[in-house]
C-alpha cells in the first residue's frame, strides 16, 4: 500500500504542474468573465428600453403614441418639433437606440381611418448579437403600438367596447403534459429552461474528458521517449497496481477540474439564462418544474456526478492504453482522435435528436459509446427514466473495469516499452 501511495504521489506531482493548472485557472476565469459580461448585457436588455418620440403632430391621436409606450414599459423621452440631427445626437449621449417621429397630419389621417406611417430611426453602436437585437426591437415597438391604436380607433367608431375580442378572439391556456404530470406552463419556457440546465454537463465532460485525455496520453509517451517507464517497470510494483496508481491519480486530478470548470460554466450559463429569467414570472416557474417533477434532489446530483466521474476514468483508460503505442510526445497528440470523436457524436446527438424517436440500431450506435450515457442523464433524470440511468452507470462501470484489465495485461509484458502505431508504408519497411 505504501508503494501504491508513493507512485500515486510521484504520478500527481508529473500531472499537476504549472503548465497543466495554468490553462485550467484561466479557462474558469474567462468563462466566470464572459458569464458576467453576459448576465449584466442580459439585465440592460431585460430592462425598460429607452425610446425618443418626436412629436411633430401635437394632437390627441399623437399624444397617445409615448402614453402607450409608458403604459407598455417603455421610458419614453417626448419631444415636440425638434430637428432630427439633434435628436439623434440626444440618443447617442444617452445611449438611446430607438427614435420615433409622429410626422404632422399623423391625428388627422388616423381619424379618416387612412394608414400612417411613423419615422424610426435605430441606432446602431456595434455589431454583437446583443447589440443588433437591442438596435432591432423597433418591430416590438411597431407592434405596441398598432395594438393599442387599433383598439381605441375600434372603440371610436364601433358601438364594440372591448376590440380586444374583435382583434383576439382566441387565446391559448397552455398546459405541458410530462408523463402523467401536467403543468401550466408554455412549451418555449419550458425548453428554454431545459436547454439551458442540459447544456453544462455536455460542455463540461467535452472539456474535461479531451484535456484528461491529451495529459494521460502525452505523460506515458513522455515516460516511453524519456525511459523512465522502464524504470518504473522494473520495481517490485505489480503491473495492476502501476495501472490503478496511474488511473487515480488522473481520474483525481480530473475530478479537481471538473469541479473548477463545473464552477466556471455555472457562471457561464447564469449568464446566458439572465435575460431570459428576467422576462419570466419565476414562481410560475418554479411551481409548473415542481408540477413536472423536473427538481433535481441530491440524489440526482449525485447519480450525475457518479456518471462524469465514470466517464472520465473510462477516458483515461482507453488513453493510457493508447498512450502504449505512442513512440513520443507529438505522435501521442493524434492518438487522442478516437476519443474526440465518441465525444463529438453523443454531444451532436444530445442537442439534435430526440432519441425517444430515433431508429434501433441508432439508439444501440449511441448507447455503445460510454461517454453518451453521461450525455443523456440530465434529460433522463428529468423525464423520470432511472432504469436509463441506472443502466448507463453500470455499463459505464462494467466497461471500465474490462478496459482497466486491458491496459493491465498490456503494461504485463515487454510490449509496453516497444508497441507502436506506423502510419506510413516506409516505417514499416524500415521496422522490417
Amino acid at each position: 500500500m505504501n508503494r501504491f501511495f508513493a507512485l500515486f504521489k510521484k504520478e500527481m506531482r508529473e500531472l499537476l504542474t504549472f503548465q497543466m493548472i495554468l490553462p485550467v485557472i484561466i479557462g474558469m476565469l474567462v468563462l466566470m468573465f464572459v458569464g458576467n459580461v453576459i448576465g449584466k448585457e442580459s439585465t440592460k436588455a431585460a430592462a425598460a428600453q429607452k425610446i425618443i418620440v418626436n412629436d411633430m403632430d401635437s394632437t390627441e391621436a399623437s399624444q397617445m403614441v409615448p402614453e402607450i409606450l409608458k403604459a407598455s414599459g417603455y421610458e419614453v423621452f417626448l419631444y415636440n418639433n425638434e430637428k432630427t440631427d439633434t435628436l439623434i445626437q440626444e440618443a447617442k449621449e444617452k445611449g438611446i437606440n430607438i427614435i420615433i417621429s409622429i410626422p404632422a397630419g399623423f391625428g388627422e389621417g388616423l381619424r379618416e381611418l387612412k394608414p400612417q406611417k411613423i419615422e424610426n430611426y435605430s441606432i446602431i453602436k456595434g455589431f454583437s448579437f446583443s447589440t443588433l437585437m437591442g438596435s432591432g426591437s423597433s418591430e416590438r415597438v411597431l407592434k405596441t403600438i398598432n395594438e393599442n391604436l387599433s383598439s381605441i380607433l375600434i372603440m371610436k367608431n364601433t358601438s364594440i367596447e372591448n376590440p380586444e375580442n374583435i382583434k383576439y378572439p382566441v387565446s391559448f391556456e397552455n398546459v405541458v403534459v410530462m408523463g402523467n404530470k401536467t403543468a401550466n406552463i408554455s412549451m418555449e419556457e419550458l425548453a428554454g429552461f431545459s436547454f439551458s440546465q442540459s447544456m453544462l454537463i455536455p460542455i463540461v465532460i467535452f472539456l474535461i474528458v479531451i484535456t484528461a485525455s491529451q495529459t494521460v496520453v502525452v505523460s506515458i509517451a513522455s515516460e516511453k521517449e524519456n525511459k523512465t517507464l522502464e524504470t518504473l517497470l522494473s520495481t517490485p510494483l505489480s503491473r495492476m497496481t502501476i495501472v490503478t496508481a496511474k488511473m487515480t491519480a488522473a481520474g483525481f486530478v480530473s475530478l479537481v477540474m471538473a469541479v473548477i470548470y463545473m464552477f466556471g460554466m455555472r457562471y457561464y450559463i447564469n449568464g446566458l439564462t439572465a435575460g431570459a429569467l428576467q422576462n419570466q414570472t419565476d414562481q410560475r416557474l418554479v411551481e409548473a418544474l415542481n408540477r413536472l417533477g423536473m427538481n433535481l434532489n441530491v440524489a440526482d446530483y449525485l447519480l450525475i456526478g457518479t456518471s462524469l466521474f465514470l466517464s472520465i476514468l473510462i477516458a483515461l483508460a482507453v488513453s493510457l492504453i493508447l498512450g502504449v503505442y505512442s513512440e513520443d510526445v507529438k505522435k501521442a497528440q493524434s492518438l487522442i482522435t478516437p476519443i474526440i470523436f465518441m465525444i463529438m457524436i453523443p454531444y451532436l446527438v444530445s442537442m439534435f435528436i430526440n432519441m425517444d424517436t430515433a431508429s434501433p440500431a441508432v439508439k444501440v450506435l449511441i448507447n455503445a459509446i460510454p461517454f453518451s450515457h453521461t450525455f443523456f442523464i440530465t434529460q433522463n433524470l428529468f423525464s423520470n427514466r432511472y432504469t436509463n440511468v441506472i443502466g448507463g452507470i453500470i455499463y459505464q462501470l462494467l466497461l471500465l473495469l474490462l478496459l482497466i484489465v486491458v491496459a493491465a495485461r498490456i503494461f504485463a509484458t515487454d510490449r509496453v516499452l516497444t508497441a507502436q502505431i506506423r502510419f506510413n508504408k516506409n516505417n514499416k519497411k524500415a521496422e522490417g
